[in-house]
């Protein structure tokens, strides 16, 4: 049936209206009795309810396909959907705005774990200042040592958090060079820190007490020290930051 059609959507309480209207003409014909005005009256007043209700029944019928037929026309303007097609049932309406709505949370859901992962990469590596400061007062007490610190090129996130770590070390008296740039330890995303030494030979003090000093203050480093033909001697060793994935 077509709700949306004025003349069909009051059929139901045309068609009430009829019935009682046949069944007071029949009541009224019979010849006259006792009991014909009681059915007279209990019929008139069973009639006016019946009708009253299926009325009511008929225009909240009515006002709840308004409404939805409103909801899918402001779920158009948001999603640019089709207007429905005439003769569309409230139930057929039901199921559009259903559809619709699961649609519209996938995409809301599919939208959050884009923009978690754009907070993610968005949120640069750092150094907390309580475990700067903790790293200078261990590796001060280690006396100097010589450190070069790199940082994959076009990076500035990269470059911020190797400034950071060069910083540090700086603070803390060891001759600490760069950030520089470079691409000879590939360019590949890693949230850790790598740690180079000179090919051939055992890593120096210098990586051991880096790899205390990054284990005690929460600084994320690529398990054991890698070697390296860059290195220019025994005593020097690399700290290279790649890009963050």
């Amino acid at each position: 049936m077509d709700w949306g059609n004025a003349d069909l959507f009051w059929l139901p309480t045309l068609a009430a209206i009829g019935i009682w209207w046949l069944g007071l003409l029949a009541v009224i014909t019979q010849p006259a009795r006792p009991a014909k005005r009681y059915w007279t009256a209990i019929l008139l007043i069973a009639g006016f309810a019946a009708i009253g209700i299926s009325a009511w029944e008929q225009a909240a019928r009515r006002d709840a396909a308004s409404r939805l037929d409103q909801v899918w026309t402001r779920f158009g303007e948001v999603k640019g959907l089709p207007p429905l097609p005439a003769g569309t049932s409230p139930d057929q309406t039901v199921d559009a705005v259903a559809g619709a709505l699961n649609a519209l949370n996938d995409r809301i859901r599919e939208l959050e774990g884009q923009l978690a992962e754009l907070r993610n990469k968005a949120q640069a590596r750092t150094i907390s200042a309580e475990n700067a400061a903790g790293m200078v007062d261990l590796l001060k007490a280690a006396g100097k040592h010589r450190v070069v610190v790199s940082c994959i090129p076009d990076d500035v996130e990269a470059f911020a958090y190797a400034n950071q770590i060069a910083s540090v070390l700086r603070q803390a008296g060891w001759d600490a060079l760069g950030p520089e740039t470079t691409t000879i330890f590939g360019d590949g995303a890693g949230m850790n820190v790598a740690l180079y030494a000179r090919s051939g030979t055992a890593p120096p003090d210098t990586a051991k007490l880096l790899v205390d000093a990054f284990t005690r203050f929460n600084v994320p480093f690529r398990s054991g020290v890698m070697p390296s033909d860059a290195i220019p001697d025994d005593a020097t060793v690399e700290l290279f930051v790649g890009h963050k994935p």
